[in-house]
């Protein structure tokens, strides 16, 4: 953040390294990083910039420069919405009716979740170049621990991370957003505060005046509840928690009471953790016409436990308890949990026990929104959980899904298509 004639420079076209000056003295470029701990500091956050969106404009040059959200076009909130729609004040999460009111000439375009997951993964085997302590923590963010690594690649982290960040641009024609800093917190703040195709950089001198004018919410942790407990008493801002004593702060919120406190001081001991298991794995589907019928239900069903299980698979995880998410009509939210006898990613296991739940809440339909969530993990490798996957008489099943799965790894996803994913087609 700091900006001075004595600072170090980095040119982020040609990666020049100068003192400061408002171009690079190699290529003219304007596009230049300035601080004073420009070449010391070690721990970045990496943001693709409006990543679905992006994709979509990169594979259609024709809305380029329209205003694109990516969301169910009829019902369902927004996924995410280019900067252009932003500026109409469209945001991730919003109703699609409101985006709409906002942005009339949105072009709205049905998320295509496999395709963005294949983007992803192009990106991620990029980024793994740079570091080993990586900790992806969604399809298009990371956070990334540089220390040690100067000896590999014989340069400071921001010329690596310039020299990446152009790599991605060029290569997959996807934008992404820097934060540099000393911990986790301010390098997410960072990334955040020059979108899109920023570059930003928090020294400890600097943390003190970024954080003061942002509002609570920007500390992970920070939801609706505690919202309004901290603007219950006065608190909107980072810089309101600088006011009160640690113990004051724990009184008011028990243990997170330490983390806000040391998080408005720009204090974060939290570590960088490479592969790290997801709590939760969850997918859900609104729906276009709201449904009270079982087979349309279940049938929307099996495709969330497809989904589920093909993504536990993905990361070698078996997983007991399962929650199945339903919205009816007049917005209503039902969560109602199931723990299986043996732990599973068998999409037959997942589907049976959602199935009993739907079956149980249908009368209180109609919905507008199917969801399951999937929790309590096991690596496969941690347990003698296929023993008891199915009993003896259930073989066949084994073997037909392990079948399914061997020919979706060669042909795709939708080379087999089971006939209980067409009732919804009707």
């Amino acid at each position: 953040m700091e900006s001075n004639r004595t600072h170090p420079s980095l040119c982020r076209d040609c990666f020049q390294i100068f003192r400061y000056d408002v171009r690079c003295r190699n290529c003219n470029s304007p596009r230049i990083v300035s601080h004073a701990n420009l070449l010391q500091l070690t721990i970045a956050h990496i943001d693709c910039d409006a990543f679905y969106a992006s994709i979509e404009k990169r594979e259609n040059p024709e809305i380029r420069n329209s205003p694109v959200i990516v969301g169910e076009k009829n019902r369902g909130v927004v996924t995410t919405c280019c900067y252009i729609a932003r500026i109409d004040g469209v945001r991730s999460a919003m109703p699609i009716f409101q985006a709409k009111k906002l942005c009339p000439d949105a072009i709205i375009i049905s998320p295509r979740m496999n395709h963005y997951k294949k983007i992803s993964k192009s990106i991620k085997e990029i980024l793994t170049t740079l570091s080993p302590a990586i900790e992806f923590i969604s399809l298009d963010e990371a956070y990334i621990d540089f220390k040690g690594t100067r000896r590999l690649h014989g340069e400071a982290p921001a010329v690596k991370l310039a020299k990446i960040s152009k790599q991605i641009e060029t290569e997959l024609g996807i934008s992404i957003s820097i934060g540099l800093s000393y911990n986790k917190f301010l390098s997410k703040i960072g990334s955040d505060l020059d979108k899109p195709r920023g570059f930003s950089i928090i020294g400890q001198s600097d943390a003190k005046k970024v954080l003061e004018d942002k509002p609570v919410s920007k500390i992970l942790g920070v939801g609706k509840k505690t919202k309004m407990i901290l603007e219950g008493n006065c608190i909107n801002k980072i810089s309101d928690l600088l006011i009160y004593e640690k113990n004051q702060l724990i009184d008011l919120l028990g243990s997170f009471g330490e983390t806000l406190w040391f998080m408005a001081r720009g204090i974060d001991y939290r570590r960088i953790t490479p592969n790290k298991r997801p709590k939760s794995i969850s997918c859900e589907k609104t729906l276009q016409t709201n449904q009270i019928d079982p087979e349309i239900l279940t049938s929307f069903v099996w495709d969330l436990t497809e989904e589920i299980s093909f993504r536990l698979k993905d990361l070698s995880l078996v997983a007991k308890n399962f929650k199945l998410k339903l919205k009816t009509a007049n917005f209503n939210l039902l969560v109602r949990s199931i723990t299986l006898e043996n732990y599973s990613n068998s999409p037959e296991k997942i589907f049976q026990a959602n199935k009993i739940l739907l079956k149980k809440n249908i009368f209180k339909g109609p919905f507008r929104l199917v969801g399951i969530t999937a929790t309590n993990f096991l690596n496969c490798q941690d347990t003698v959980w296929k023993d008891n996957l199915f009993e003896q008489s259930d073989n066949q099943i084994l073997a037909a899904e392990e079948a399914i799965d061997y020919i979706r790894s060669k042909f795709g996803k939708k080379a087999i298509i089971r006939g209980r994913s067409l009732k919804h087609c009707r």
